[in-house]
């Protein structure tokens, strides 16, 4: 947006990258000793499963979690003053001072001839 060259806003919401590395490489680390301790093959494939998985969906809670600090890395300190927000009202309709009457449907009228036929 603009180029300063001032330090960052302390109070900036930052993206916590330790618990990015944390989500991923521990379950990574995981499945390494699993298949450093070569258990029977489905208990093997049903470990190798549940950590990967778990692998993403740490990665996927982290992105979840952070993706205001993750959008605020390309704003500089001037953005808020650069960006234009246009607010447009909406109108409201007024209720009219007598009540609508609707005309009965065709099915309504069936339904009625339906019950007087019994």
């Amino acid at each position: 947006m603009c180029e300063t060259p001032q330090p960052p806003d302390p109070t900036t919401r930052r993206p916590r990258w330790v618990l990015l590395y944390g989500a991923a490489f521990s379950p990574l680390a995981v499945l390494a000793v699993v298949e450093m301790a070569a258990p029977p093959n489905p208990i093997r494939i049903i470990l190798r499963l549940v950590f990967a998985v778990g692998a993403f969906a740490g990665m996927a809670v982290w992105v979840r979690a952070s993706r205001t600090a993750l959008e605020m890395l390309d704003w500089c300190a001037c953005a808020g003053e650069t960006v234009s927000v246009r607010v447009i009202e909406s109108r409201r309709a007024r209720p009219s001072a007598t009540p609508v009457t609707l005309a009965p449907s065709r099915a309504a009228h069936e339904e009625e001839r339906e019950l007087a036929l019994r």
